[in-house]
């Protein structure tokens, strides 16, 4: 009776261990596969992409519709990212005094946002045009038209145990998986 008891415990247990860990393979071969696209795709069609992040930081009681999602944003030309300065000037001014973004939504990779799993977040994203990660509202990786993507590294957790990072290669824009949490400062310290 003990052994057909925990039998059942376990069965009923071991799934929802795994849950969270292929929810998040699931995403990082998604995002591994979606950065080699869009650096494709930029290149193509002559414009700067970008794959734009929204973070929910720790707050967990935001709902669905305001959770962790990504999607692709493209623009026609060389458009450079912003510096922090310039994000700060920009949040400072009203909405009819700040410029329009050139960036358009590109339906090419995901019809409307895609929202990430339950119980899987973006940890941070780090690129190194920032000086520090951002771990919540709306960060960016830039695909520029010559085949050039913002070395970025990505971390998606379930925010207990489990953390992985996509690192994206600036020459080719391919991601390197690492099942652990990595910034863009351990790399360069390796």
């Amino acid at each position: 009776m003990v052994i057909f008891i925990l039998g059942g415990l376990i069965a009923v247990g071991l799934p929802k261990l795994n849950f969270n860990h292929d929810n998040i393979k699931t995403v990082t071969r998604q995002l591994s596969v979606m950065t080699r696209e869009i650096r494709n795709y930029a290149r193509m069609k002559q414009m700067t992409c970008r794959l734009v992040f929204r973070l929910s930081g720790n707050d967990s009681n935001k709902k669905d519709e305001e959770g962790d999602a990504y999607w692709v944003e493209g623009a026609i030309g060389n458009v450079l990212a912003q510096s922090e300065d310039t994000k700060k000037r920009l949040q400072e001014m009203s909405d009819d005094d700040r410029p329009a973004s050139p960036f358009q939504k590109i339906d090419k990779f995901t019809k409307k946002e895609k929202k990430l799993p339950a119980k899987v977040y973006f940890g941070s994203i780090e690129t190194e045009s920032q000086t520090t990660p951002i771990t919540s509202g709306l960060a960016y990786v830039y695909f520029t038209p010559e085949g050039l993507v913002e070395k970025a590294a990505i971390q998606l957790t379930d925010r207990k145990k489990l953390t992985w990072t996509l690192i994206v290669n600036p020459l080719t824009g391919h991601t390197d998986i690492v099942d652990k949490a990595m910034s863009l400062k351990d790399l360069q310290n390796n």
